[in-house]
């Protein structure tokens, strides 16, 4: 039989060459859609000529024809069976782009990219070599066999993976809770592990295996606001009652609680040592979780020091009870026990109903106001919108600018609840300012700091230095003045 004249061939050999530089230019282009045009073009250019030339990429060469025909003629084949995959691959590519969901579905990508070039080294085996499928199969099935029992737990995570990709108990930028507690947001799942983004940017990988047989909790799903579910150990001493109390009490001192949502609290269990409570509430989308945490668990405590204090006090210990808030505040802790005495003589208690207001935006406080029971506001106008900027628990005090600075208040501070509170008038702060011209400097650097985190409480002077410590030493100035004291 004559040989094959390579002619046929020419056109189909050409448009590899072409197929080929295509691909080399696309690989240098951003752009993912011009891209995938061109490759497709290129593609659907090939396999024209090849059909024109009477090419079928599923059949066999001729053995009759020659060995150089044979080869060239294999050699494009195999090419088109590769550009097939590598261009589907591209569709597929540009599908996900446009959704932008190529981060999201990468395993995904990863499956249809090993099928389909699987399915072309098959075909390539088959049409292009003649090579029978039930040899390969037979010698593939023993190969997978010794595999199977040598990567044993490599499979275990990638049929894993492929049910989690399946099920899509979470995706790709969830947050989640994993079985030991840790918590992330999903940065990518792999044919073998899960990747999770601790919020201190530790990254845990967690096999799959491993996650498909824990217990997961997504935070994204379903969508909008979760609640955050806090445990608190309180003394068995102390009724669940007042305990549910204190709770509701120290949910209302924090502004980083959203009030238009349920706040739930259950007594979980009673023990001898402790009994346990669960809290849940929803935290506000502009707040940090962790801050309001750290704001709810010293709310608590305070709120349930003081309903013990005030279930046990008789009405004639009302003085032994401000004296424990001045003994309670840092700020007294130089003062001799005769000093705190006369401090606590000098104070006078009151109580005011919710919502009644205790100082005016620019009025100047006469006294410092202690809180003995109950949540007190703090809100300034933003914008022709009052926010609240700070509440007071138990043992916290507020009104300090007048009485040591005279200084006028920014906020309007209202009772949030029924409150207790014990007013230490501006004239026993004098005096304890001139025993003590030490205080100055720790009065003024409380206020600075209460400033300085955003909670602004006072009107400073529009001439106040802008320096890293302008606005204690400016306090300080102020202090100076207004009581005469000399260091």
């Amino acid at each position: 039989m004559p040989a094959e004249p390579l002619a046929p061939l020419f056109l189909p050999v050409v448009a590899v060459a072409l197929n080929l530089i295509v691909v080399l230019f696309c690989a240098r282009m951003r752009f993912t859609a011009p891209r995938t045009i061109l490759r497709c073009l290129g593609f659907a250019a090939l396999t024209v000529v090849m059909l024109r030339a009477h090419m079928t990429p599923t059949q066999t060469p001729d053995l009759g024809a020659s060995a150089q025909y044979r080869f060239a003629r294999g050699a494009v084949q195999i090419v088109w069976w590769l550009l097939a995959a590598s261009t589907t691959m591209s569709v597929v590519r540009l599908y996900y782009a446009i959704n932008d969901r190529t981060r999201q579905e990468r395993f995904t990508l990863d499956v249809v990219e090993v099928v389909a070039y699987l399915t072309a080294a098959v075909a390539i085996v088959a049409d292009v070599f003649d090579i029978p499928l039930k040899g390969v199969l037979a010698t593939s099935g023993a190969v997978a066999i010794v595999l199977g029992l040598a990567l044993q737990s490599t499979l275990a995570d990638l049929f894993s993976g492929f049910v989690i990709n399946a099920t899509a108990p979470y995706r790709v930028g969830d947050r989640i809770v994993l079985d030991d507690g840790s918590e992330g947001s999903v940065r990518e799942v792999t044919w073998r592990a899960t990747h999770v983004l601790k919020g201190n940017h530790d990254l845990i990988i967690v096999p799959n295996s491993a996650i498909a047989k824990s217990k997961v909790v997504n935070a994204s799903v379903p969508a909008g606001a979760h609640a955050t579910v806090v445990r608190f150990q309180a003394d068995p001493a102390c009724r669940p009652s007042s305990a549910v109390s204190a709770l509701r009490l120290a949910v209302e001192s924090c502004v980083g609680i959203d009030a238009a949502l349920p706040v739930n609290i259950v007594t979980k269990s009673v023990g001898w040592q402790a009994i346990d409570y669960e809290v849940s509430f929803f935290v506000a989308s502009d707040r940090s979780t962790d801050d309001t945490l750290n704001v709810f668990f010293d709310a608590a405590h305070r709120h349930l020091e003081a309903l013990s204090l005030f279930n046990e006090a008789a009405p004639s210990e009302q003085r032994s009870m401000g004296r424990r808030l001045i003994d309670s505040i840092s700020i007294f802790g130089l003062l001799s026990r005769e000093e705190k005495e006369q401090l606590a003589s000098a104070l006078r208690v009151r109580e005011v109903a919710p919502g009644e207001m205790l100082l005016r935006a620019g009025e100047v406080p006469a006294a410092i106001t202690l809180v003995g029971y109950g949540v007190i506001n703090a809100a300034t106008l933003r914008d022709g919108v009052a926010v609240d900027v700070m509440r007071f628990s138990p043992c916290e005090y507020f009104g300090e600018s007048g009485p040591i600075a005279g200084v006028a208040t920014s906020a309007e501070i209202s009772a949030k609840t029924y409150a207790i509170v014990y007013d230490l008038p501006g004239a026993a702060i004098a005096t304890l300012l001139k025993q003590h011209p030490e205080l100055t400097h720790v009065l003024a650097a409380k206020l600075a700091e209460r400033e300085q985190c955003g909670q602004a409480l006072m009107e400073p002077a529009k001439d106040m230095p802008a320096t890293t410590h302008g606005l204690a030493a400016w306090i300080t100035r102020g202090m100076q003045a207004l009581h005469g004291l000399h260091f």
